[in-house]
């Protein structure tokens, strides 16, 4: 192969994600009672801000049922989970370096019928001038691939540093139930701009 022909191939193959075992954990609880309100006057009436990771704290809205969320700032909120959805009580950060690049979230659907009741977000915080994003979900199906938990952060490690929000489309990892996956696209239905 010509060596200008190889050069051009090694710049334009795609970036490669970071080695999982450069990605850490951490975790945070996600209790409205220790939030607190944020100031009305600076548009956030009803929204309450809870300690996340240094720089990245994670905005509430709406009551238990209809919890809406977001992460770094409070703009840009998820909606809240169709079939009355209920969020978890943590937040499982995958961090690279010194900075956060994706935060796990458990959301329980208690009524689901056909389906795992459990299902973990993983979502890509705002910074600087980017906005935050869904990047895909993992059902948790209590099956043999491994748990849930394990998945969910090796799908995060290996998709959310270089996702783009905006331009990428969030995807279901692994094996999902048919209501499972029906709920969950018609969720990442509702977060697009275009309603599609």
């Amino acid at each position: 192969m010509h060596p200008f022909l190889l050069v051009l191939a090694v710049l334009s193959a795609p970036a490669a994600p970071p080695p999982a075992s450069e990605t850490t954990g951490a975790v945070s609880p996600l209790l409205p009672s220790l939030c607190r309100p944020v100031d009305a006057s600076a548009g956030g009436e009803g929204v309450l801000r809870c300690a996340g990771l240094v720089g990245t704290d994670v905005f509430l809205r709406g009551t238990e049922d209809a919890r809406e969320l977001a992460l770094a700032r409070p703009e840009g909120f998820l909606p809240a989970p169709p079939d009355g959805g209920r969020l978890g009580r943590s937040v499982v950060w995958r961090i690279l370096g010194d900075r956060p690049v994706a935060a796990l979230l458990r959301y329980r659907f208690p009524d689901a019928a056909g389906g795992a009741a459990d299902v973990l977000l993983a979502l890509k915080p705002a910074r600087g001038n980017e906005p935050g994003c869904l990047v895909g979900a993992v059902e948790d199906t209590g099956g043999p691939s491994g748990s849930a938990p394990d998945r969910a952060a090796a799908f995060a490690d290996r998709r959310a540093p270089l996702f783009r929000c905006g331009r990428d489309r969030p995807e279901l990892d692994g094996l999902w139930s048919a209501a499972g996956r029906a709920r969950m696209l018609a969720w990442f239905g509702a977060m697009a701009p275009d309603g599609g």
